[in-house]
C-alpha cells in the first residue's frame, strides 16, 4: 500500500501566517512584561497580575489589556497548527501485486498490476475475461 500525501498551498500559507503571527504577537508581549517580571520570586503570578493590569493603546481609542492579547496569540497560533494539519490530504493507494494474464484468444501473456475481471488484451485488442497465469 502506498501513500500519497497532497498538500494545499493556501492552507500552507495562512497556517505559518497565523502561526508567526501569534508567535510574534506572544514573543512582544513577553518582551514587554518581562523587565517588570523578571526581579520577582514567583515570576508566574507576577506576569498574570501584569498581564491583567497592563494596557496596549491601539492610536484609535480602543485599548486591550496584555491578558487579552495573549489569549488572541495563543488563538491565532492553535489555529494556525489546526489549519496545517487539515491542510493535508492522504490518500493510500493499493498497488497490489503483480501477476501475469493470459488472453482467452490469442493466448498472449502480459503483466498487470492486478487480476482483472475484463481486460483488453494488448496483442490482439481482444475485450477478453483473461486468466491469471502466475502470480509474483
Amino acid at each position: 500500500m502506498r501513500r500519497i500525501i497532497r498538500r494545499k498551498k493556501s492552507g500552507y500559507a495562512l497556517g505559518f501566517l497565523l502561526c508567526i503571527g501569534g508567535l510574534l504577537l506572544l514573543a512582544a508581549i513577553l518582551w514587554k512584561a518581562w523587565p517588570a517580571v523578571s526581579a520577582s520570586d514567583d515570576v508566574f503570578s507576577a506576569l498574570t497580575s501584569y498581564l491583567w493590569t497592563e494596557q496596549f493603546g491601539f492610536g484609535f481609542g480602543a485599548e486591550l489589556k496584555l491578558m487579552h492579547l495573549t489569549w488572541i496569540g495563543s488563538a491565532a497560533f492553535a489555529l494556525g497548527i489546526l489549519v496545517l494539519a487539515f491542510s493535508r490530504q492522504v490518500f493510500s493507494v493499493y498497488a497490489g501485486e503483480n501477476v501475469v494474464l493470459q488472453c482467452s484468444y490469442c493466448r498472449n501473456n502480459w503483466k498487470a498490476s492486478r487480476g482483472k475481471g475484463l481486460a483488453e488484451c494488448p496483442h490482439c485488442h481482444q475485450f477478453v475475461e483473461p486468466r491469471v497465469v502466475k502470480t509474483k
